[in-house]
């Protein structure tokens, strides 16, 4: 299970991937600046991306990525979460979400 976290600011970020390799360190969890977020997806090929709606990733680059988590940093704190197709949202996002989000994700991995 590959995730990537590129949000700001930095603190954030790596405080998330942080949370994420402590949890379950069997995933590979990279963070990178949001500037580099699209070229991160292609090198990485994320199954999970943590990113906020203003770095401008271009909608392209996403279509290949399963599941998502989007902080609606435009107009809000709060996050849209898709997994396979499935999509919520999350006025206020802890990072109990965020695991399940990445354990829902590596389980839509292991499915046909």
């Amino acid at each position: 299970m590959r995730i990537l976290v590129a949000i700001a600011p930095r603190m954030y970020r790596e405080a998330i991937a942080g949370y994420l390799l402590q949890q379950r360190p069997g995933y590979e969890v990279r963070s990178a600046a949001p500037a580099d977020a699209e070229e991160e997806v292609i090198l990485f090929a994320p199954h999970l991306l943590v990113h906020d709606d203003t770095a401008g990733v271009d909608p392209r680059v996403l279509e290949g990525i399963q599941s998502l988590v989007e902080m609606l940093y435009s107009d809000s704190m709060g996050a849209r979460i898709s997994v396979d197709g499935r999509v919520e949202e999350s006025q206020d996002i802890s990072t109990e979400v965020l695991l399940r989000v990445a354990d829902e994700a590596a389980a839509e991995m292991r499915e046909p």
